[in-house]
């Protein structure tokens, strides 16, 4: 008997520390959403919009960079230069002045805390019937083993990776101002090309201005 209660013991604490420890590796750390390849990032929410004064021409770009990443805006700026604008190295020989910020945030994702909930509920079902089929009870194993799966999948953290870049422009000749935020959603970008995607998505937003 002592040997029955011991086996079951192990069997809820490894599975416990399974469905928790693969709970918190995240989503770009689980199965792939999709194939492997070059990553194209949908923005979230976006906010505002962009915009300078009719004779603006020569800006000045400033980069508040609060995430781990290292980002050179290259796309961003030739996006600006085929627009007919031209980067200037002081502000005092600048017609208006682009800033970007970056921050990173962590956002709680519904939809991944379900699936949290009905894996959890899953495993608890099949090792609940797994412990009661030694107790002679494999439906109330299963039962039991459910309930207290899908409690752990919830309780499992389930926040999704954010980015938030806020891009704001201002215009030394009129001092109007203007301003758009993009919420990128980065959980299944690897690491290395978090720059490219966020240089690309700033690309967009700057892209936008109206043409020279």
């Amino acid at each position: 008997m002592k040997s029955w209660k011991w086996s079951s013991k192990i069997l809820v604490i490894g599975f416990a520390v399974a469905l928790l420890g693969g709970c918190a590796e995240g989503p770009y750390y689980g199965p792939p959403a999709v194939a492997p390849g070059p990553p194209e990032v949908a923005p979230g929410p976006s906010r505002g919009f962009l915009d300078v004064g009719p004779m603006d021409r020569f800006y000045v770009m400033s980069v508040e960079n609060n995430t781990p990443f290292e980002v050179r805006f290259h796309r961003a700026n030739r996006a600006l230069y085929e627009n007919g604008y031209e980067r200037v190295g002081g502000s005092r020989r600048a017609d208006f002045e682009v800033n970007i910020a970056l921050f990173q945030e962590a956002r709680d994702n519904p939809d991944l805390r379900g699936q949290q909930m009905l894996g959890g509920a899953a495993l608890g079902a099949a090792a609940g019937a797994l412990i009661g089929a030694m107790a002679h009870a494999p439906v109330t194993g299963a039962i039991a083993g459910a309930a207290g799966g899908g409690f752990l999948g919830a309780a499992a953290p389930a926040a999704t990776p954010v980015v938030r870049i806020d891009v704001h422009t201002h215009s030394f000749r009129t001092g109007r101002s203007s301003h758009r935020t993009v919420f990128m959603d980065m959980a299944h970008v690897p690491p290395y090309d978090v720059p490219r995607v966020l240089d690309y998505q700033v690309a967009r937003m700057v892209g936008a201005l109206p043409r020279r």
